[in-house]
């Protein structure tokens, strides 16, 4: 049936990796940056930039991204990249603001992303194996010599926030002395099954195919992506936000995501007057003062 057909096209690429490039680096916009690479607990090695301070700080930001961006952010406004809006997600200016603003900056790429090492035929699936690049990403901050006595905040990005989430689920300890964490744009499995439904006129069927695909070409489970249920781990203060109209979520799934949040120190922000979620991913590179309060806030 054509359903199927086209089903399971969608469910090849919603769980496969699309590598894509990491086109700027810090010195294009005068800053000082260290290319390093580091290892998961299960060996897959990640790649990242360590970007230091203007001024000599002991707080450190561990920045990841979405799929399928890497560090850098995603070079959308390139031929072949142009499927999200057409326009370029960069990172850079959010990194180089909290540099200035007193933040040493860690960022890295997910396996399967960027420039880090291959896994699992190219898959990814935070609930069995992306959260260990979290993992990997705190314990080279507190491993390296100049940075082990470092306050730690964390920036986890949709991908990288559901990793993040399911890391303290599976690694409470991890977490334990960590200050902060921006959370943005974190994204359920299953509404992600059925916004794709809808916008495939198949709103009731999409789902169920949706699940039966997912599992034959990668063997992989809806409930596999569960912030609704891993955001109960949470333990630090926490800031989410959230492009309020973006059309591949709901209002009401982010809404239950920081409800289940069990910490006082809380805030959800809605970035309003847009429906891309990649505008949400741009949002602390074009107005960064709203995230160096939270993280001054913290420190």
């Amino acid at each position: 049936m054509i359903s199927d057909f086209i089903m399971k096209r969608v469910v090849k690429f919603a769980g496969q990796a699309m590598r894509t490039p990491v086109l700027r680096r810090p010195d294009d916009y005068g800053m000082d940056y260290e290319e390093v690479y580091f290892q998961a607990p299960d060996g897959v090695t990640l790649e990242g930039w360590y970007m230091p301070a203007t001024t000599k700080s002991s707080k450190v930001v561990i920045c990841n991204h979405f799929s399928p961006g890497n560090r850098y952010g995603y070079a959308g406004h390139l031929r072949g990249y142009r499927n999200f809006g057409g326009f370029e997600v960069n990172f850079i200016p959010k990194y180089k603001a909290l540099t200035e603003a007193g933040y040493n900056v860690f960022a890295y790429d997910l396996r399967n992303h960027g420039l880090s090492g291959q896994s699992h035929n190219g898959g990814y699936n935070v609930g069995l194996f992306g959260y260990r690049d979290v993992i990997g990403s705190l314990n080279y901050i507190r491993n390296r010599e100049d940075t082990k006595e470092m306050d730690i905040h964390l920036h986890s990005v949709c991908l990288g926030g559901n990793a993040t989430l399911v890391a303290m689920r599976r690694h409470p300890e991890a977490f334990e002395d960590v200050k902060s964490m921006m959370l943005i744009q974190p994204l359920s499995s299953d509404v992600t099954a059925q916004t794709i439904s809808n916008m495939l006129r198949m709103p009731k069927k999409g789902p169920e195919l949706y699940e039966k695909y997912y599992r034959q070409i990668w063997g992989f489970r809806g409930d596999d992506v569960t912030p609704r249920t891993d955001a109960e781990f949470v333990s630090m203060p926490t800031f989410v936000t959230q492009v309020r109209e973006d059309t591949m979520t709901t209002p009401d799934d982010v809404q239950a995501i920081y409800d289940a949040i069990p910490v006082n120190d809380k805030k959800l922000f809605w970035i309003e007057g847009m429906k891309q979620r990649f505008r949400g991913y741009t949002y602390y590179s074009e107005n960064p003062q709203q995230m160096i309060e939270w993280y001054n806030s913290k420190s």
